[in-house]
């Protein structure tokens, strides 16, 4: 069994316009994420979420979703519980998008916007922020470890996965390797050197007929760090 956290506020998910349309997004994802895997995954909101939770539901690994509100609006206590499960080491952990943000703050980096649009430069999310840079869209990754096994059988250009985003990590975490960057996002995908924790800027979960690449990079994941084999 595998479990996908979806950390959006509750603000979010109890709005009666916005709360239907991120729940259909979601739950289209935690299918997503066992079609790749080929393992059951169950969705839980961080709220809901403990180190008791994963072992009583026999929890292989877990992965974190993203978020749309800023990081000041959250009670950062709430997130103790899930911070403590993917700094324990107990279980492979995946974070995508706010997910990513989260794992670098937990382990101390930085995280802020990605900086105000050139002069001239096309907003291509204009209602989400204005005047901010942003990746919007199924991007190439810029690999600067090809041979590692998350990049397992995609072309030398790497995959191409779904962006939407205004923030990035900053810094990389002190004890992660830097494995992927895009045009504007250095930090775009790391791993811990020691623990088996990995994130990603993007949206790999949100992989579609067209863009497949997705499924493939969650598959790998899964058997980098052995939750499944072959």
């Amino acid at each position: 069994m595998l479990a996908f956290v979806d950390i959006e506020h509750r603000k979010v998910i109890d709005n009666p316009e916005k709360g239907p349309h991120h729940l259909k997004d979601y739950f289209q994802r935690v299918d997503n994420i066992a079609a790749a895997v080929g393992l059951p995954c169950t969705p839980v909101h961080y709220l809901d979420f403990s180190l008791d939770w994963l072992r009583a539901n026999e929890i292989k690994a877990f992965f974190i979703s993203g978020n749309t509100p800023d990081w000041v609006e959250y009670d950062w206590d709430e997130f103790k519980p899930l911070q403590q499960a993917v700094t324990s080491g107990a279980y492979p952990v995946m974070g995508f998008c706010g997910g990513h943000q989260l794992i670098g703050m937990t382990f101390g980096a930085a995280c802020d916007a990605l900086g105000p649009l050139a002069p001239g430069e096309p907003d291509p999310m204009p209602e989400y922020h204005p005047g901010m840079r942003k990746e919007k869209g199924y991007l190439p990754f810029q690999l600067h470890a090809p041979d590692h096994p998350l990049f397992e059988g995609f072309p030398p250009g790497g995959p191409v996965i779904m962006e939407s985003h205004y923030w990035e990590v900053k810094a990389l975490p002190a004890g992660f390797a830097l494995l992927a960057s895009t045009n504007w996002c250095r930090i775009q995908v790391m791993q811990h050197r020691e623990l088996p924790i990995y994130s990603t800027q993007g949206h790999p979960e949100a992989y579609t007929e067209t863009y497949p690449d997705g499924r493939r990079f969650i598959r790998n994941f899964a058997r980098a760090t052995g939750v499944i084999r072959g």
